[in-house]
């Protein structure tokens, strides 16, 4: 009866240490559900980048107003009677 038991209780942990640890185990588990958020937390960044290039296209195949922006915040452009004002931030 003993032997029994003893036989039971080790087949019990042998599970028990399966389950948790060996393949396709609980830990295993564990390491794939962070992979998936980090994986569809990155998809929302680019899908939300690309929503924002789709945009400014749309922008510049609408008109000039939105090239006139873009050289102006990016290229730093200025039209002719326009006066540039330089604000220099103390430190």
């Amino acid at each position: 009866m003993r032997l029994l038991s003893a036989l039971l209780l080790a087949a019990i942990v042998y599970l028990c240490c399966d389950i948790y640890g060996g393949r396709n185990g609980y830990a295993q588990y564990q390491t794939l559900c962070a992979q998936l958020a980090q994986a569809k937390e990155r998809a929302a960044l680019l899908t939300q980048r690309n929503s924002a290039l789709q945009d400014e296209l749309n922008d510049l195949k609408q008109g000039n107003a939105a090239i006139e922006e873009l050289a102006r915040s990016e290229l730093g452009l200025i039209q002719e009677g326009e006066t540039f004002y330089r604000v220099i931030s103390t430190p």
